[in-house]
């Protein structure tokens, strides 16, 4: 009919589940990406705002990587002579200690440059902004070329990772951070850096300045740290001599405020009555019971005493555990009596509580 009248129908469209599929997904990759770009352009404009005197050198154009302790962005350099240098831009986050991002700046500018070593261009710095400018390397990831890695191309690049690291020991930098995503690898130019070093460490002989600073102020985080065991309310190392004059005063104040304490200082006399060495016994805590091992810190019983008082400690432990056992000696009985009676109860006998609101002890008896 349609056909004599002259009107041609379209044909009906085939549905197509993995169609809808696919597009629902390009659809949502779309989505993500466009919220990315946004999240991107805010973090540039704040940067720009952070250090402003990056727009007059840099047209930065887009964030390629985030870690904890910094971003990096990728620009490009406005030269007025010559072709566009790209660059790679670090921003440190505020909350880095100067010391640490000027060790790592000495780092770069000292041993960085050559043998596979990141050098640096720049650096820029708004009040606690800082900015550090650095050649670009464009790189693969390593997780996307490594099944594709033959047998000599690994040979190579664990060849490039060493002549790096050696650069660096020379100088004694130890970089504490060495990871694929640090050591960059362009597969097409053969070219490699390595970079990163905001936790890098000096060795005892090191050739950068600053990382003796750093070093020191880790020893005294260790020390602070060893601090905390504490004798009798005074901070002192357990580690360490004991000065005379607090000796004296931890004593006094332990016999006299803190008749019991973990930690005792027992002074030795010698033959001549004047105060000698100074020892330490710690004695180890009970948990959920007072311990009945800790004493005076000063102490005159003689052993027999000793001996009587622990053997009293000994019997009333014991008792509590014989108690204890009978207690539950007994509740184990009275449940094994208890069943005997209810298995004992003839199944036959008619009980009294039907058609009651009461429950009869027939009833209660029966296990079923």
């Amino acid at each position: 009919m349609e056909a004599s009248l002259g009107i041609q129908m379209d044909e009906p469209m085939a549905f197509s589940p993995q169609r809808d599929r696919f597009q629902a997904e390009g659809s949502l990759k779309k989505n993500e990406q466009n919220f990315k770009l946004a999240g991107v352009k805010k973090d540039i404009e704040k940067l720009y705002e952070a250090v402003p005197q990056l727009s007059n050198v840099f047209k930065i154009e887009d964030k390629i990587g985030e870690g904890t302790f910094s971003s990096v962005y990728l620009a490009t350099a406005q030269l007025q002579v010559g072709p566009e240098e790209k660059i790679a831009l670090k921003h440190l986050i505020p909350t880095s200690h100067p010391i640490r991002i000027a060790a790592e700046l000495q780092c770069l500018t000292v041993a960085g440059g050559q043998d596979n070593v990141m050098g640096v261009k720049y650096c820029f710095r708004k009040n606690d902004h800082v900015v550090i400018a650095m050649p670009y390397l464009e790189h693969e990831s390593f997780l996307d070329i490594l099944n594709s890695l033959s047998f000599q191309e690994v040979r190579e690049y664990m060849l490039n990772l060493f002549k790096a690291l050696k650069r660096i020991h020379q100088f004694g930098i130890v970089h504490r951070d060495v990871k694929p995503s640090n050591f960059l690898y362009n597969r097409r130019l053969k070219k490699y850096a390595l970079v990163d070093f905001g936790l890098a460490q000096g060795t005892h002989d090191t050739k950068i300045e600053l990382l003796k600073f750093v070093q020191s102020e880790a020893q005294q985080e260790r020390c602070s740290q060893n601090k905390s065991h504490i004798i009798t309310g005074n901070k002192i190392p357990l580690s360490g001599p004991v000065p005379k004059e607090l000796d004296q005063q931890s004593t006094t104040k332990a016999s006299v405020k803190r008749p019991y304490t973990n930690a005792q200082i027992q002074i030795k006399q010698g033959k001549d009555g004047k105060e000698g060495s100074v020892g330490l016994s710690v004695q180890r805590s009970v948990f959920g019971e007072r311990n009945f091992n800790i004493h005076s810190s000063i102490s005159h019983e003689s052993p027999a005493v000793k001996l009587m008082k622990q053997s009293k400690t000994v019997d009333v432990l014991s008792r509590k555990l014989a108690t204890k056992k009978k207690a539950i000696s007994t509740k184990v009985m009275n449940s094994a009596v208890m069943r005997k009676t209810a298995s004992s109860c003839p199944a036959s006998l008619t009980c009294d509580c039907y058609a009651t609101d009461k429950v009869c002890s027939i009833c209660l008896s029966r296990l079923t």
